[in-house]
């Protein structure tokens, strides 16, 4: 009897664990959908204030949720289970890993400048990746506070 109590336990700890895994990446599935939906607010204020005759404010937000969605599903995604489970940056105090992020998207962003080529400049795509990665940290702090 004392082998049937003990995979009990081993099934009990697995099912925990998995669970455990699941809400931790729940976490950060949930911030690669909103994250883009803020930089999107974030752009279509920019273009408001900057460019008096741009889109409406609905449109501006969608085009730039979609096209910026790759870049927080395949590079913010990745960098942020890095920046919270390694065991050189989990310590890290809020304030650092928020300037990894910032620099981690400012990559993203010079990268998008390549791919985007002439459409925006170099120095405006690295602005626009440092904010996305400071809203992907803050959307992603909050999501953890508020679930936790």
């Amino acid at each position: 009897m004392r082998g049937l109590e003990g995979r009990k336990e081993r099934q009990f700890d697995m099912t925990f664990n998995y669970k455990e895994t699941f809400d931790r990446f729940s976490f950060y599935f949930l911030t690669i959908f909103i994250s883009p939906i803020l930089f999107g607010v974030f752009m279509a204020l920019y273009s408001m204030i900057a460019f008096q005759d741009s889109w409406s404010f609905g449109p501006t937000v969608l085009v730039v949720g979609i096209y910026s969605w790759p870049f927080f599903a395949f590079g913010a995604f990745p960098v942020s289970i890095y920046i919270d489970f390694s065991a050189r940056t989990r310590d890290y105090p809020h304030w650092k890993k928020a300037v990894l992020y910032a620099g981690f998207g400012g990559l993203a962003g010079l990268l998008g400048s390549v791919i985007l080529y002439n459409l925006y400049s170099m120095i405006f795509m690295l602005t626009f990746g440092l904010f996305g990665g400071l809203i992907h940290f803050f959307v992603l702090a909050l999501i953890k506070r508020f679930f936790k």
